[in-house]
């Protein structure tokens, strides 16, 4: 009796460690690195954030100096960034073999009138002119939330896109105000930006203000679409405020004290202007 009760079963769970094994097998495929050199095709990842429940924040820093947006990064040293790239990025589509493949450095400054980044693009094939749409490319994007509202359609509200070959777009609108400076170098390319803050704010920034602000990545490695898109916070560049990270304004004190210096010299040169209109009045119509 007992024989007889255990064959009929026998089957059923061969079947179903037959089943388990390829769901293990398979599921290892999916999402460890594949035989082949083309790496990985992963559809969304999520990567850790600094809190449970929090956003990570870029640290833009008071620059003192005015960067020239040319591409070339050698005046952006000691300046806070972030990393941007398959581990790092909140999410990521395609296939991405290492950090040379498709990966980012953003730096970022600010001051009364602008906001400047920096950004270091490792592309091992850079591709930037073959596609009408600007997203299909090589380039960044770049999603602000001025007010830090959390909504995506105000006056405040940006999606930048520059590609390597120059191209500027908000929103896949030619861009204008926007200054930009591109540099290919071996290994991939550097991008520059300024952004008017009229763009993003009511008023001056000082030091606290907090913008809402993403980064995309965009790798076309062989003409067409895309075929590896990083972002740092978030899932999408221009529709889901409330997921992207954060722009910290800060500044060093002795930067504060440098840029007062400089607010003091200009006040300085007014009232030494006014004065020499003062009297050239009193010469003009001398008091009775």
């Amino acid at each position: 009796m007992r024989k007889s009760a255990w064959l009929p079963r026998a089957p059923l769970l061969c079947l179903l460690l037959i089943s388990l094994t390829l769901a293990v097998v398979l599921g290892a495929r999916l999402l460890n690195t594949r035989a082949d050199e083309s790496g990985p095709l992963v559809l969304v990842h999520a990567a850790p954030i600094t809190q449970e429940g929090s956003s990570r924040s870029l640290n833009s820093m008071r620059l003192v100096q005015t960067p020239i947006i040319d591409g070339h990064i050698t005046e952006w040293p000691g300046i806070p960034h972030i990393e941007l790239n398959r581990n790092t990025a909140y999410s990521f589509w395609g296939r991405i073999t290492d950090i040379d493949d498709l990966s980012a450095i953003v730096r970022c400054g600010w001051d009364e009138s602008y906001i400047y980044l920096a950004i270091e693009v490792a592309d091992e094939i850079v591709i930037g002119n073959d596609s009408t749409d600007v997203w299909r490319d090589d380039g960044i994007e770049l999603g602000f939330d001025g007010l830090h509202d959390q909504y995506a359609w105000g006056w405040d509200d940006h999606q930048y896109t520059i590609v390597v070959d120059g191209r500027v777009t908000d929103r896949g609108v030619p861009a204008t105000g926007v200054q930009t400076g591109v540099q290919q170098v071996l290994g991939g390319y550097n991008i520059e930006v300024a952004i008017p803050v009229a763009a993003l704010s009511p008023g001056v920034p000082i030091s606290g203000t907090v913008m809402g602000f993403t980064v995309g990545l965009h790798d076309d490695d062989d003409g067409g679409n895309w075929d590896a898109y990083l972002i740092w916070e978030g899932t999408n560049t221009s529709s889901s405020p409330e997921l992207y990270g954060t722009l910290t304004f800060s500044e060093r004190p002795e930067d504060h004290i440098i840029a007062l210096e400089a607010r003091l010299i200009k006040l300085e040169r007014r009232l030494q202007e006014l004065m020499v209109i003062l009297k050239e009045y009193e010469l003009l119509a001398p008091l009775e």
